[in-house]
């Protein structure tokens, strides 16, 4: 009997370490579940952005208002847009070029506050861009969209699209070398 009392002690300490194990285990679980409850909700405001955006400029604009932060910023290859105004403004632009805007949403990833989407840009050319006047052609052009989201608003984005090339060869843009000088 006395052998077996000397084992109750090792007995209890064993189920302590046990049980710290449970709980460290348990609160890295839920430190995971909240990274990953984070991540689906920042990939449902891009998706949201995009697929309700696409309904029409009244429905883009009232996005903008809600999702964009103060100090957005987009970048392009060669530009940049700023502020809920300057996304404002580029949604006028683009509103008076292209129809019928859709984005495709072919994949929606996210680590983190950061969410990349890749999708297939799709438009009806209505209105002047790049100097060349409504065509009626439709266009079709791959982007990938890296967005930073914080506090569930848009902070950062940024731009590649297959290029603007593809986009003016869509509408018609012919490329010709310069003729030599004689």
């Amino acid at each position: 009997m006395k052998k077996y009392l000397s084992v109750i002690p090792l007995v209890l300490l064993l189920c302590f370490v046990i049980s710290c194990q449970d709980k460290a285990a348990m609160a890295e679980l839920d430190e995971f579940k909240a990274q990953v409850a984070l991540e689906e909700q920042n990939k449902a405001i891009i998706e949201r952005y995009y697929t309700e955006g696409d309904k029409g400029k009244e429905q883009l604009l009232a996005l903008i208002d809600e999702l964009i932060a103060d100090d957005y910023v987009c970048h392009f290859a060669s530009s940049e847009i700023n502020g809920p105004e300057g996304l404002r403004e580029h949604a006028d632009q683009a509103s008076l070029s292209f129809s019928n805007m859709q984005h495709v949403i072919k994949e929606n990833l996210a680590d983190g506050n950061i969410v990349t989407t890749r999708c297939v840009f799709r438009a009806t050319h209505s209105g002047d861009f790049l100097g060349i006047s409504g065509t009626g052609e439709q266009i079709e052009i791959p982007i990938v969209y890296v967005h930073r989201i914080e506090e569930g608003k848009i902070r950062e984005c940024w731009i590649d699209w297959d290029s603007l090339l593809t986009l003016a060869m869509q509408l018609g843009m012919e490329l010709k070398p310069e003729e030599a000088v004689k």
